[in-house]
């Protein structure tokens, strides 16, 4: 896995470089699609390398997107087991697919492609992922502190520097999109704070139906 991801570190240092290197910064900073890597095959081979560009970009989407899919709506559907999200998400097919997860989930795709806006809708799902992921990695730090005897089956290679690297990355990750983009980023807090009082009414009614004194 560490072999694997300098691999990917250092191709990814690698193409910025050429990206560089052929294109100046304000060009690609002035590209509206922001089809860099498009660009500059098509100023080292043409108009074809425009076009494999592209298409060789939807196909590594349509495998992205598949796994999105997939792996989103296990996310209702385990928020649902808890009594977190609709109960309807909790049942599965005869397949053992969550058939409902992936409605529910096709149905809030389709309305958010109604903003029209791409860049939009990726800065917000990446201004929340990268969010959430910095919180995932500062909770083993929370989780140290305020439960040290819990079991850890699962130990944090390098604690306490790899986690403390991974915020040093994302903290200013973060600070760079909100600088960028400020409404999209914006747009994209607010509708992650407007879940709070849904978590709360389905918390409290799961509590109710479980017989959980209310806190």
């Amino acid at each position: 896995m560490v072999l694997g991801t300098l691999l990917v570190t250092l191709a990814y240092l690698l193409a910025n470089e050429a990206y560089l290197a052929v294109l100046p910064v304000s060009a690609i900073r002035a590209d509206p699609e922001h089809l860099v890597a498009a660009r500059v095959a098509e100023v080292v081979f043409g108009p074809v390398g425009f076009t494999v560009v592209i298409v060789a970009i939807l196909v590594s989407t349509f495998g992205c997107v598949n796994g999105l899919i997939l792996g989103g709506a296990r996310v209702p559907y385990a928020m649902a087991r808890e009594g977190l999200f609709f109960r309807r998400c909790a049942a599965l097919d005869a397949r053992k697919t969550p058939r409902t997860a992936l409605i529910y989930q096709g149905a809030w795709s389709m309305l958010l492609a109604l903003s029209g806006s791409y860049d939009t809708l990726v800065t917000c799902c990446s201004f929340a992922s990268v969010a959430f992921g910095g919180l995932t990695v500062a909770a083993v730090y929370w989780l140290r502190l305020r439960q040290p005897d819990r079991s850890r089956p699962l130990r944090c290679w390098g604690y306490p520097l790899t986690p403390a690297a991974y915020l040093a990355i994302c903290i200013p990750f973060l600070i760079y999109v909100i600088q960028g983009a400020p409404k999209a980023t914006l747009s994209g807090a607010l509708l992650i704070l407007s879940g709070i009082p849904f978590y709360l009414a389905w918390r409290r009614g799961s509590r109710v139906s479980l017989g959980v004194a209310r806190p």
